[in-house]
């Protein structure tokens, strides 16, 4: 099954691009820029951790059918290495385990040259889409 079609707004202001989202993997890029620097200079770990979120996310949503919904409820990342301003970051996502209430992915961030910068696992909740209200 196909992952969903849309993009969140938060997304596309990180400027999270999806490249792929089919049969339980998804691939996703992120260019990092200035304004995502912490005071170490580097990328802050809050933008890596959306960026693997995200990636998980349509990993997950590509196993679904119409009508069912994911939200993740439990994220754990590790850094591995620093990522660099004006490097480019990509997420490989996985599921490991799709039930009928709950999901489980695995992420890795990769920088350039595919220095792994971060690994990541979380976990989702599963429910039937009621009307408007996702």
């Amino acid at each position: 099954m196909r992952a969903r079609e849309g993009i969140s707004a938060a997304t596309t202001w990180l400027g999270i691009v999806l490249v792929s989202a089919e049969r339980g993997e998804a691939v996703l890029t992120m260019a990092t820029r200035p304004e995502m620097t912490n005071r170490q200079d580097v990328v802050h770990g809050g933008f890596i951790a959306a960026l693997a979120d995200t990636a998980m996310g349509w990993a997950l949503s590509s196993t679904l059918p119409d009508g069912e919904r994911h939200y993740s409820f439990d994220l754990k990342l590790s850094f591995i290495a620093a990522a660099r301003i004006g490097e480019g970051l990509r997420a490989v996502a996985r599921v490991l385990h799709r039930g009928h209430r709950t999901g489980v992915a695995d992420c890795r961030v990769v920088g350039e040259e595919g220095r792994l910068v971060a690994t990541a696992t979380a976990s989702f909740f599963i429910r039937q889409q009621v009307g408007n209200n996702e």
